[in-house]
């Protein structure tokens, strides 16, 4: 059965190739189908009337086989408009010569010509013709005499069965161009969605531009600028070069992180989940923010246990926790505290970033995640850095995570990750599922 089906899929597709539109793959594959199902009855039917010395119509049936069988050659020759044109024209004067000469019932079979003609063109010129030409075919059956003796026309049973096959043909066709069309509706709505997507994509990655990317350069315009001044001055300090230097390291780390964001996104990357210990990762991080977070004096507490890990993808984790971090840095008041610790269930490892900061109003919290926000300055005016939360969400949904936020204005947030745990043979006890920390 399995070899039936291969060489039956190979017939059908003579002449097609992968860079074919839908549409024209499956005109070909339907004039490639036409001309097998033309080709078996007709070899029988040779046959069956030279047994019942029918011998013209066994020619007809012999030259009908022929045509099917050059169709295919012209098919697989990939000169797809001749074999068309071959299969509809030979087939229309074959059936209609068997109708008039033998009355064998060929003026069903002049229908199925009718809507093949249909399917396989777009071409209202090419309908009009065959339908004038069916339409005549039919009256002229009507009112041509009959040549041969009526000893000579086709019993009855071969009448039915030809009536039959014919109808059969006409509802296969149909039906299966119904379908074609239909799937190409599914493909065209599938990529609808998918332009939609990227259309998102691209709007967001504008937006990142405007809110995250462009008003820190115009920063490091004017601090150069006054650095040149010093210069000219003779008046350059240490801490102005390392502010400067600052400013270049965290708006290249964001212009990073926006890269290999906006990369994977424009291309549909599905980045690999690992292995990944939270404590460490958490600890370069906080290293990389070493200066603000002396400049506010702040106390950082990391409560997590060493060996604590999740099951994500390690670059995009690195992304959310750095960002989270430097907006509890940055909304922080002057010695304050930032407490960073965990929890876990079946089926996440939380992490949690608790600020002593400015906090959030309920009705823009609700919002934080689900829209671009406009830029915003620290308690310290610090200006904003990294991808913002509604890229850190992206990120954290294509990790099969989630993300909650609890905030309480003037007295601080606490912002919750979600990231999936080790999968691991052994459960953890009922305590162990409730807190790590």
């Amino acid at each position: 059965m399995n070899y039936i089906r291969r060489y039956w899929n190979i017939l059908t597709n003579i002449g097609t190739h992968p860079d074919m539109s839908y549409i024209d793959l499956k005109r070909i594959q339907m004039v490639n189908l036409i001309a097998i199902l033309c080709l078996l009855p007709t070899l029988c039917f040779f046959i069956l009337n030279i047994i019942d010395q029918r011998y013209l119509l066994s020619t007809i049936n012999l030259s009908n086989t022929i045509c099917s069988i050059s169709v295919l050659f012209l098919q697989y020759d990939g000169k797809h408009n001749f074999a068309k044109a071959m299969l509809l024209v030979s087939n229309f004067i074959f059936f209609l010569l068997g109708a008039i000469l033998f009355k064998n019932g060929g003026e069903y079979f002049l229908l199925c010509t009718l809507i093949a003609s249909m399917l396989l063109y777009d071409d209202r010129r090419i309908h009009i013709f065959f339908c004038l030409a069916t339409a005549f075919a039919i009256a002229l059956l009507y009112f041509f005499p009959t040549i041969v003796p009526v000893a000579q026309r086709v019993p009855r049973l071969r009448l039915i069965f030809n009536i039959s096959n014919a109808l059969a043909f006409i509802v296969i066709a149909v039906n299966s161009f119904l379908q074609i069309i239909y799937n190409n509706m599914e493909k065209i709505e599938e990529q609808r969605r998918k332009l939609e997507s990227m259309n998102r994509d691209k709007e967001k990655i504008f937006s990142i531009v405007a809110h995250d990317i462009k008003s820190p350069f115009a920063s490091l315009e004017a601090l150069v600028l006054m650095l040149r001044d010093q210069i000219l001055n003779n008046t350059v300090s240490r801490e102005y070069i390392q502010q400067l230097y600052q400013q270049i390291v965290h708006q290249n780390q964001a212009l990073d992180d926006f890269l290999q964001w906006g990369s994977s996104s424009m291309r549909g990357i599905t980045s690999p989940a690992i292995l990944v210990l939270i404590e460490p990762l958490i600890r370069e991080i906080i290293i990389l923010f070493t200066d603000q977070i002396q400049a506010k004096q702040l106390k950082i507490e990391v409560a997590i246990p060493e060996g604590t890990h999740i099951f994500a993808n390690k670059d995009h984790t690195s992304i959310i926790l750095r960002n989270l971090i430097s907006n509890a840095i940055k909304f922080s008041y002057v010695a304050g505290k930032i407490s960073i610790y965990c929890s876990r269930n079946e089926i996440h490892t939380n992490i949690h970033i608790q600020d002593e900061g400015v906090g959030i109003n309920p009705s823009k919290s609700a919002l934080l995640f689900n829209v671009i926000q406009h830029k915003s300055f620290g308690t310290e005016d610090e200006p904003g850095s990294g991808l913002g939360l509604v890229l850190c969400k992206d990120l954290i949904e294509r990790n099969k995570g989630t993300v909650d936020i609890q905030s309480i204005p003037n007295k601080g947030s606490i912002f919750t990750v979600g990231l999936p745990s080790y999968p691991t043979r052994n459960q953890t006890s009922k305590k162990e599922a409730q807190t790590c920390c």
